[in-house]
């Protein structure tokens, strides 16, 4: 099909853009062609292109641009080129290079080889455990059970290659989930110790008929509260500062007032600088009894409660100790993560300002204790530091494990006069050591 030459006016082809343009101005001859458009490296520079208005070529449409011979610049290269067109010199000044900054760079890539290296020599030691498990086991099955005898699983073998402490119940610190992720080198940064306190004396604690007329989130601490959440600041400043080291503190606490009251008076104890934060978690509030509580009606409910079983009976629009079980499971597992991942310093303590049931059923998650032991174990006191030690890395050594092998739930002991302060906790109950399987720390030894 041959190729077709329209003229009109431009202002009729695009009255909007247009508009204004006068209409004494020359027709525009447009082409309308069958062929392809050439791409964009073959088109010769906008200065060759033909003004419009030129008289059309007697290709036939063929070419819409120039041939190669009439562009002045296609024998040159690109960078040639690009560099006329840009003005970039066609030599880089001398580089001036900072002797530390430099050093400081190959230091941090050394210490990168040395870390993959350690990784890779692990990764190697492993495989060829797993290859000679793998290949010798069934051997060595046949030979003692005949030709038709069981062999080792390969799961199994790669677990036993892999030294895979999760078999025989273990923690194993390579397979969380923060693992080569957030977590330094030595998995955790674990702070110094946990204190949990249960909130000072209140108006509640003193006369229970204030549930009745006072919202239960909106409970004051008594005056002697108040003397209480001071004298448990002191505790703990005295407990933190026997080590003789620098320290930071960090809070979780209840929304309730009482306890924000007790927070008050614990960390008027402390200088600013020596605290790290506040954070408030919902998830420590005291167990729901509802809204605000008849006293009649409660005291029917505590006696069916009793019949019921206390651990399960769930109060008319409140809670039972199961459902504040199931928050306080989601606390520690944040709580952990934000351990396991560094947030902490080393020589930070956390504090956990809550109510009794809610410390109780913390210790409950935190031991895994039955049901039937929690229902053992009595409220602590008012505003009486509950304390969690970490273990050290060396008893640990000694104990025949490395930390980092452990969970850190488990590198946590209650210490003997707070234990003597939980009444009804025995010393099996508060033990780190044992684990669901029933395996110790100590029945594992690991060879490096």
């Amino acid at each position: 099909m041959p190729p077709m030459s329209v003229s009109m006016p431009v202002g009729a082809r695009y009255p909007k853009h247009f508009s204004t343009m006068k209409a004494d101005m020359p027709l525009v001859i447009i082409r309308i062609s069958s062929h392809n458009f050439a791409s964009t490296s073959q088109r010769a520079p906008r200065s060759t292109i033909p003004p419009v208005g030129a008289e059309p070529s007697q290709d036939n449409g063929k070419h819409l641009y120039p041939s190669a011979d009439h562009n002045v610049l296609s024998s040159q290269s690109w960078e040639v080129r690009e560099a006329a067109v840009q003005g970039v010199p066609q030599e880089l000044p001398d580089l001036v290079f900072d002797p530390q900054e430099v050093q400081a760079q190959l230091k941090q890539m050394q210490s990168l080889l040395r870390s993959q290296q350690r990784q890779i020599l692990e990764h190697q030691e492993a495989l060829a455990e797993m290859y000679s498990l793998i290949s010798l086991q069934p051997a060595q099955n046949n030979r003692l059970n005949g030709a038709g005898g069981g062999s080792m699983r390969p799961f199994d073998a790669q677990l036993a290659a892999a030294r895979d402490r999760r078999s025989i119940g273990l923690y194993d610190a390579r397979f969380h989930s923060t693992n080569w992720g957030a977590t330094p080198k030595d998995h955790r940064v674990l702070p110094k110790r946990i204190i949990l306190v249960r909130h000072a004396e209140s108006e509640g604690n003193t006369d229970h008929f204030a549930y009745s007329h006072i919202p239960d989130p909106q409970i004051c601490l008594t005056h002697r509260g108040h003397e209480q959440a001071i004298d448990a600041g002191r505790k703990i400043r005295s407990i933190i500062e026997a080590d003789g080291q620098p320290y930071k503190l960090y809070f979780y606490m209840s929304p309730y007032r009482r306890s924000s009251q007790t927070v008050e008076g614990i960390a008027s104890c402390f200088e600013e600088d020596q605290i790290a934060g506040f954070q408030e978690e919902v998830q420590l509030r005291e167990q729901d009894f509802g809204n605000f509580q008849d006293t009649e009606g409660k005291e029917r409910e505590k006696a069916e409660r009793i019949r019921f079983g206390r651990f399960f009976y769930r109060f008319p629009n409140g809670e039972s100790g199961a459902d504040v079980y199931d928050r306080m499971t989601i606390f520690e597992d944040h709580m952990i993560r934000d351990i396991n991942a560094g947030r902490f310093a080393k020589n930070t303590s956390l504090v956990l300002v809550t109510h009794g049931l809610a410390a109780r059923i913390f210790l409950m998650r935190w031991f895994h204790w039955s049901v039937a032991e929690l229902l053992m174990v009595f409220n602590p006191p008012n505003a009486e530091p509950i304390v969690l030690d970490r273990i050290p890395k060396d008893e640990a050594a000694k104990a025949g494990g490395r930390a980092s092998w452990i969970h850190t739930k488990a590198l946590y002991r209650l210490r003997p006069e707070s234990k003597d302060i939980i009444k009804g906790c025995s010393d099996d109950m508060c033990s780190t050591a044992v684990f669901l399987s029933g395996v110790k720390v100590t029945d594992w030894v690991e060879q490096d």
